[in-house]
């Protein structure tokens, strides 16, 4: 189990903080302007330099941190901004365990194969719990 943490346009400086708070390594980060891009819906300049993923290790636990652009992820409010990551082994694993949560939950983001996962999807269960769900 993993935590996830998004920000609005911050998350540089909050893993630059985290980082020194921590004394651990470099984070791994993936700006927007890396992903793969799609030439029918072109990204925008403004979000080019933003996080799209980061992986900061503190001891055995993974820090994962984004930045949720305007329009191109839920809006970021105190209390929705923190989500707990559950990595699945199997495919069957992964839609059984969305499909669970999603029961009296929101989809946020279908689980579909991504350039970075077999599968991944996002969904607000009947708790306001957020949860991300991934297939390396």
């Amino acid at each position: 189990m993993d935590i996830y943490l998004h920000f609005t346009n911050q998350a540089k400086e909050a893993i630059a903080f985290y980082e020194e708070v921590f004394e651990t390594e470099p984070a791994q980060i993936m700006t927007f302007g890396q992903m793969p891009q799609d030439e029918e819906n072109p990204l925008d300049d403004r979000f080019k330099d933003l996080v799209l993923n980061a992986n900061l290790k503190l001891n055995d636990t993974n820090l994962m941190i984004s930045d949720s652009p305007e329009g191109m992820a839920p809006p970021i409010v105190v209390g929705n901004n923190v989500a707990l990551v559950f990595n699945a082994t199997t495919a069957e694993e992964a839609t059984k365990i969305f499909n669970r949560l999603t029961e009296k939950g929101t989809i946020l983001l279908p689980l579909e194969k991504t350039f970075w996962a077999k599968l991944y999807g996002m969904v607000k269960d009947q708790y306001g719990v957020m949860w991300h769900i991934n297939l390396y």
